[in-house]
Parts: C-alpha cells; structure tokens; sequence
C-alpha cells in the first residue's frame, strides 16, 4: 500500500509539473535572448576593448564551378563559406540549458560578422530562394558558426601557350575590407578547410587539387590587412579538341597527299584537291581560335594548325612544281611526235626532242614518287615533336 501511494505522488507530480517547467524554459529563453542582444552593440568587433585581434576560421564548400571562361579569363563558382569566431560579449555558459542557439537570418543583423570581401571578385549574389540562405549558430561558450551560400564570378588570369594541353590555376583571394590584422585575422581550418562535392563536373576541364594558403600572392591592403587564398588546379580535358580539331585537320593533311598518286595529266583533279583542302584548312583554323582572346603570344594551337596549313599548301605547291616541270620540257618537244608516231621511221622516234620530252615526264613522276614518302615523315615526326613538346 505505501509503494502504491508513492508511485502515484510521482505520476501526479510528473503530470503536474512538467507543462509548466517547459512554459517557462521557453519564456527563459526569449527573455535570455532579448536581454544579451539588449546591451550588445554589433558595430563593434568583439576584442574592441581589449585591442586583440579576433581569430576567424575559415572553410569552403565547393558546390560546383559553373564555367571557365578563357575569352574573359574568369571562372565562376558555387559554394558555401563558413567562418567560425568568438565573441566574450556573447558568453552565456552555466545560464540556460541549451548548448547553442539557431538565429534567424533576421536575427542576424543584430550580430558582428567580419567583413570579408573577395579581392578578385568580378560579379557575386547571395541565394535567397526561398529564404536567405544562410546560417548562424550561437553557441554557449561565445563562439559563433556563419554560413551562407554565394555565387561568384572571379578573375583568373590565364597562360594559353600551350592550349589546349594547358593546365590553369584559378585562385580565390579573401580578405578584410576595413579591419587590420589588430582587429581581425583570417585563417584557414586545420582540418579539411576545402571540401569540394563528389558530384562536381566540369566540361573542359579536371580538378586536380586544391591547395589552401594563410597569405595572397598579391595583398591590395598590404601587409597589414589579413588575407587568405584557395588555388583551384584543373588541367584541361584534350578529349573535345581530338574529336573536333586534331582528327579532322590530320584528316585534311592526309587528303592533300592523294594528289601525289594522281595522274600528273589530271590538272583539275589536283588543282580542285588542293585548293579545297586549302581553304577547308583555313576554315578549321578560324573555328578553332574564335573562342580564344587575342594574346600576342604563339599558341600550341596556333603552332599545330600553322604547320597543318603549310603542309597541305606544300601539296599544292608541290603540283605546281610538278606540272611546270612537264610544260618546260614539252615545250622544246617536236609537236609533230604526237601525231601517226606508228607511221614515223624508227630514226625520228629516236629524235632528242622526243626523248627530252620523255624525261621532263618521268622527273616530274620521280617528284611526286619522292613527296609521297617525304611528306608523310616529315609531318609524323612533326606530331611527336609537338606531343612531346606540348602534352608532357
């Protein structure tokens, strides 16, 4: 009977007490919030009393890289930045239960946030669908974690010389716009402080590494200003231009040599061979440089389709070599040898001019016998110079 009776004392206590014990740590929480941000003052960093410097840790998320543009030298990216800093003023451990607070991103203007800004930057949004896309965590010990999530388009100087076996380094600078390094200071997180999403694809290009450091090659403020930077390695993918570029003009090159096996007596043949893979090169030429900007400097590309076109017009050249070697010496010959040389006597058959005419013929076919070997070496050999040369 006395076990009964108190089992029913702690059912009735517990049924009792606990609605009102959670209304009122939901009161203290309200009230706890609205009292700490009374006196806070958010225009002030959080060491402003005593002149330290506030440390902010710093990670990246890497959503995906839009584009690389080489015409204006720029990439684009998504991602999600996250810095982590402690604020004294903002202490409450040992107050309330809870271990942290979820703000708002209304709540958030009322909290000092550094002001980071990005060097090279050349266009930036934040995401606001549906709502502002970004995160504060409060936490008891006076540390504060701030998320959100950008899209920006920065500049990225690139050296083409050896596109499209190039490889490129985009950077990202970040650094404080007004503070100095006695205010705030921007460090890299020890631990992973670059993520970038298994998913991520890029089209042209293969992310190699991504390397982090706490110092920029070029710092706008100075020394004085705190500044960090993210190297994005990608090295190109050559899969594209193969399909598009190299197969198809090392296709053109090899038509141009079908004249050699021509008869040296099919003028339009080898004439209309030539000049249509002349300027079917050329064509090629201008597609595969229009994406590219105008740099004073010689390209792998450049380089590969110069030579593309001095072989096929060689070709070209190569027959009219040829056909003013065969008119030279028929020009000499007896024009009467063309007409009944079955009805002629032997002796005229034997003239000079005949066999002259006959030997302007057979210099023009050891030409062409000779360029359809010398051609195809000296191009192959050319390519494995230029593999060399360019791809290691």
């Amino acid at each position: 009977m006395p076990l009964l009776i108190a089992c029913l004392s702690v059912s009735l206590s517990v049924i009792l007490f606990t609605r009102p014990t959670e209304c009122r740590s939901n009161i203290m929480k309200t009230d706890f919030i609205q009292a700490m941000f009374e006196e806070y003052d958010s225009s002030l960093s959080p060491n402003f009393e005593s002149n330290e410097s506030t440390k902010v840790n710093m990670s990246l998320y890497v959503n995906s890289i839009d584009s690389i543009s080489e015409q204006s030298m720029d990439f684009t990216i998504n991602a999600f930045i996250e810095q982590e800093w402690c604020d004294p003023r903002l202490i409450f451990y040992g107050m309330i239960m809870d271990e942290y607070f979820e703000l708002d991103s209304k709540f958030m203007v009322r909290v000092w946030v550094p002001d980071l800004y990005f060097t090279n930057e050349k266009r930036a949004n934040f995401h606001v669908v549906t709502v502002p896309n970004k995160m504060l965590h409060l936490y008891n010990n006076g540390c504060i974690k701030y998320r959100l999530r950008v899209s920006l388009t920065a500049s990225c100087p690139m050296n083409l010389q050896k596109y499209p076996m190039d490889s490129q380094r985009c950077s990202l600078y970040l650094q404080s716009f007004a503070y100095t390094r006695k205010t705030i200071d921007f460090v890299w997180k020890s631990v992973k402080p670059v993520v970038a999403s298994k998913t991520m694809e890029l089209p042209q290009f293969t992310l190699v590494n991504v390397n982090t450091r706490n110092s920029c090659d070029e710092n706008i403020g100075g020394p004085d200003f705190t500044c960090i930077q993210v190297d994005f390695n990608l090295k190109r993918n050559t899969g594209f231009y193969m399909i598009q570029i190299y197969i198809p003009t090392i296709m053109i090159v090899l038509l141009s040599w079908v004249s050699f096996w021509l008869s040296i007596d099919a003028v339009p043949a080898r004439i209309s061979l030539g000049i249509l893979t002349v300027l079917t090169m050329t064509t090629q030429k201008g597609a595969a440089i229009s994406s590219l900007p105008r740099v004073s400097y010689v390209k792998a590309i450049d380089v590969w389709m110069a030579v593309c076109l001095a072989f096929v017009f060689a070709a070209l050249l190569e027959f009219a070599i040829v056909n003013v070697m065969q008119r030279r010496q028929q020009k000499f010959a007896d024009p009467s040898s063309f007409v009944n040389s079955s009805n002629k006597p032997e002796e005229e058959k034997q003239n000079p001019n005949n066999r002259r005419f006959s030997s302007g013929k057979r210099d023009a076919q050891r030409v062409d016998n000779v360029s359809r070997v010398v051609f195809p070496a000296i191009f192959f050999a050319f390519c494995i110079i230029y593999a060399v040369v360019y791809m290691v």
